[in-house]
């Protein structure tokens, strides 16, 4: 009886040591498989919903033209009346203003304009009885009630590259044409850009040499003081260069505002011409729209912007 009362004693022993073991291990284990409450939140939390971000939010792209590149930074404020003095009070009919940079070949460079397609749109004009004016000619039948041709252009180059001399002039030459170099007066002789002799030949050929700042910055980052700055000393180069007095100001990348335009007409300009899309007409004489000429644009694009005012 003694005997087996000793057994039961060593069991029951035997099973309390093994509990001590046993619980506090599965307790541990537990609590290793459910994260702490807050580093649970911070993980749901910081992950976002494959295909659900922004998913309220609507945004509609909107439509512009794929070789707009200027669009690049347009900044304008909306149309306001004439600025010209002495206008005619009976508005014209609005006029092409075509508008290149570069006329040579650079692969993926829409800038730059090959010298066979620029030819190719110098004889579509030619073979159509397109003739050109000057922004000279432009202003005075706006506003000053000169009589044109019925078919007429104006021909424009911004920036000032040298193969505007080697390449566009003979071959607007060519064809009769004549057009405006609007001239960054900072980069005058220049690596590839024109110089004062090719500019002072081309003025005596009938081209119109206008301002495009000193340094070409963003005008609407300036302060007031620099902006005129750039107008005035610019238009003040060119005009003891040439001998003969500047009227017309292209807005570099096509930025310009109230500010920008009051200062235009304050430092002597009479014309201001954006990169908006569009032909130019006499409502405001310094929102002058113009139509892009880009590379490998096609000659039924070149075609319908020259004969479509509204293309």
């Amino acid at each position: 009886m003694n005997h087996v009362k000793g057994k039961f004693i060593r069991l029951f022993f035997i099973l309390v040591i093994l509990s001590t073991l046993i619980i506090p291990g599965c307790s541990s284990r537990s609590s290793e498989a459910v994260p702490p409450k807050d580093r649970a939140n911070e993980e749901i939390i910081n992950q976002e919903p494959i295909n659900m971000v922004n998913e309220d939010i609507k945004t509609e792209e909107p439509i512009v033209e794929p070789v707009q590149i200027e669009t690049i930074d347009q900044i304008a404020d909306p149309p306001v009346e004439n600025n010209a003095q002495g206008l005619s009070q009976t508005l014209k009919p609005s006029i092409p203003i075509l508008y290149y940079h570069s006329i040579d070949y650079e692969e993926g460079n829409e800038l730059r304009v090959s010298p066979e397609e620029f030819e190719t749109h110098m004889e579509f004009l030619s073979q159509n009885g397109y003739e050109s004016i000057t922004l000279n000619d432009l202003y005075q039948y706006f506003y000053e009630g000169k009589v044109l041709p019925e078919k007429t252009f104006v021909l424009t180059f911004d920036d000032g590259y040298e193969d505007n001399y080697a390449h566009a002039f003979p071959i607007a030459e060519k064809y009769g044409y004549s057009g405006t170099i609007f001239m960054v007066t900072g980069w005058i002789g220049g690596t590839e850009y024109l110089k004062e002799e090719q500019l002072l030949e081309m003025s005596r050929a009938g081209w119109q040499i206008e301002s495009h700042t000193i340094a070409h910055p963003y005008l609407n980052s300036l302060s007031k003081e620099q902006i005129k700055e750039e107008l005035l000393t610019s238009k003040k180069i060119l005009e003891e260069m040439l001998s003969e007095p500047k009227i017309a100001f292209a807005y570099p990348y096509g930025v310009y505002d109230s500010l920008i335009i009051e200062l235009c007409r304050e430092t002597g300009y009479k014309m201001g011409l954006t990169t908006d899309r569009g032909w130019a007409g006499p409502e405001d004489s310094f929102r002058i729209k113009r139509v892009y000429c880009y590379a490998q644009m096609g000659l039924d694009e070149f075609k319908r912007r020259v004969e479509n005012a509204n293309y």
